[in-house]
Order: C-alpha cells, then sequence, then structure tokens
C-alpha cells in the first residue's frame, strides 16, 4: 500500500547557486530528508525561455551525487493568464519540464493564473479557460518526461492587498474546481497549508472546510507556518513583519498558528504525496527541528486510519 506521505523534504533556494546547492543538499540528509525541492529560478537554469544546458548539466551532476528524490518550483511570473508575454511563459515552462526531466523530478509546481481586479465576470471566464486549453498542452508535454505539474494555492501577496492583482486560486475550493476542469493525469494540486491560512484571513471563508474540499485533488504538499495575517503595515521592512505576524513567513513549524492539529485528524490526500518544508533562508538554523516536525506530520497521516 502507498503511504499518504511518501517522503519529507526542504526546498533549496536562495542566492548560493551550485556551490550553495551542493551545501544545502549535504545538509538537508544530515537532517533526515528524503526529497528536496529546487528552485528553478535562483539556479539559473533557463535564460529568456532556453535551458541553460551547462547549469543544468552541474546542477544534474550535484543532485546525482545526493541520496535524494527531487522536485522543482518552476519561476514564479509564469502566468498563462497574463497575454502580453505568452510565448515566453510556454517556453519558461517547457523548460522547467526539461530541467525536471535532467535531475529526475517528478514534479515541477507553478502558481496558478493571476489577473487585474477589476477584470469583468465574461473575462475572468475566458482567461480560466486559457489557463486549462495551456495546462493541457504544458501536461501533454510533461507527461512525455513523467513528470506531474502542481498547481499551488497562492497567498494574498502585497499586490494582491494592494488592490493591483488577484488570484481564483487564493480559495483552493477555486483550485480545485480548475483542476477538475482542465482534467488531465499530469496535472495535480500543491496544498500550500500556510498559504490557504493567509487567504482564509483575507477572503473570510472557512479554512478548514476549503483545504478538506482541495485535498482530493493534492499530489504535492508544502508545510511551513505563519500568523495567518495578510501584510497590512506596508512600510515594514521584511524582518519587521516577523515581528508583526504579517505575511508569508516561512516560518519553522510551531512558530506561527496553522492549525495543523485541527488539520490532520481528517485531512486526506492523495497517496504518494511529498511534505516538503519551505523555511525562509533567516530560519536555517532551526532546520533540524522543524524537519523533525515535518516527519511527526507525515507520520501521523500515514499512521491514521485510512
Amino acid at each position: 500500500m502507498i503511504p499518504m506521505i511518501a517522503g519529507v523534504g526542504a526546498s533549496v533556494g536562495g542566492s548560493g547557486g551550485v556551490v550553495g546547492l551542493e551545501r544545502s543538499l549535504k545538509r538537508l540528509v544530515a537532517a533526515g530528508c528524503t526529497h528536496a525541492e529546487l528552485g528553478a529560478t535562483s539556479l539559473y537554469v533557463t535564460i529568456q525561455g532556453r535551458a541553460n544546458l551547462p547549469r543544468i548539466e552541474r546542477v544534474a551532476e550535484i543532485c546525482a551525487a545526493h541520496e535524494l528524490k527531487y522536485s522543482v518550483h518552476a519561476p514564479i511570473a509564469i502566468n498563462f493568464m497574463e497575454h502580453s508575454h505568452l510565448d515566453l511563459h510556454r517556453a519558461v515552462m517547457r523548460s522547467s519540464i526539461e530541467f525536471c526531466a535532467r535531475v529526475s523530478a517528478g514534479v515541477v509546481v507553478i502558481h496558478p493564473g493571476r489577473i487585474h481586479p477589476q477584470a469583468d465576470l465574461a473575462d475572468r471566464k475566458r482567461l480560466l479557460e486559457i489557463e486549462r486549453d495551456e495546462m493541457r498542452r504544458a501536461a501533454d508535454f510533461a507527461g512525455q518526461h513523467d513528470v506531474v505539474i502542481g498547481m499551488e494555492n497562492l497567498n494574498p501577496n502585497a499586490k494582491m492587498m494592494a488592490g493591483s492583482l488577484t488570484s481564483y486560486a487564493l480559495d483552493p475550493r477555486r483550485l480545485a474546481e480548475q483542476i477538475e476542469a482542465i482534467s488531465h493525469a499530469f496535472v495535480f494540486g500543491v496544498l500550500d497549508f500556510a498559504h490557504a491560512w493567509l487567504a482564509a484571513s483575507a477572503g473570510r471563508f472557512d479554512y478548514l472546510e476549503a483545504v478538506h474540499t482541495f485535498a482530493p485533488f493534492v499530489g504535492h504538499l508544502h508545510v511551513t507556518d505563519n500568523c495567518g495575517a495578510p501584510i497590512t503595515l506596508v512600510d515594514a521592512i521584511d524582518d519587521e513583519h516577523v515581528a508583526y505576524g504579517m505575511g508569508d513567513l516561512h516560518l519553522p513549524i510551531g512558530w506561527g498558528s496553522v492549525p495543523y492539529e485541527l488539520l490532520l485528524p481528517t485531512l486526506k490526500v492523495r497517496p504518494g504525496a511529498r511534505a516538503i518544508h519551505e523555511l525562509h533562508g533567516k530560519h536555517l538554523e532551526e532546520l533540524e527541528t522543524s524537519i523533525g516536525a515535518v516527519h511527526a506530520i507525515a507520520r501521523h497521516l500515514n499512521q491514521r486510519p485510512s
């Protein structure tokens, strides 16, 4: 029987390049990780939509030297609802999938479409259909490389709180509807517990109900913590947002208020999901302890009666 959570890992990002990657992967192995999620943006594996082959080969060599399985977070800017750069969005998506295949990563995570809040209902429906078509084409290509595209529920970031951007994927229930409409074997959901916690606060929806509605579509988890308060203090610097408890803080598990204890007794995602801890680099001294907390979450889900 396939366990609900097949492995525990952490995201690898920052500006350390390939030297930083080698150091980070060693630390993840030592911390008890079985998986790592590579940030395609900070590894510079794509340039103007083209595969940066020398860099990809170097990254693949480093990844192969470690007893880890991999996923990839594609550049966040990919947006199939933004048409002035649509060809570039397609190319960056394709390059991210090719990078996945080269490092034997089975999942590439993307952020769903974002639009201007003033778009009318007809335009929103049209853009959702365009995204569905683009996702099916991308998923056809991903399937040829044995890669699944994971669509992640979003958090209300500073632009969204300022009213200059919005997304249907702020609500995990709406993302579930879009994934169901795409209806492709190589597309599933990525549940970011902390994104949903922030979005539920901003959008005033029921967090537990929304997460449980999304869960049957979910094959990949982003596990982190925050205080459930979107950024409303706009003149604070990044570190001060931690002091005020605002935003997508990527805190160690237990530092914030994401109610894992309420979710876990009944949460049921797709078997074989990976639990990836997204920990901000400023909190890396807490990595080992926080990975232990993610392992505890995984054990709870795997030992719970189905």
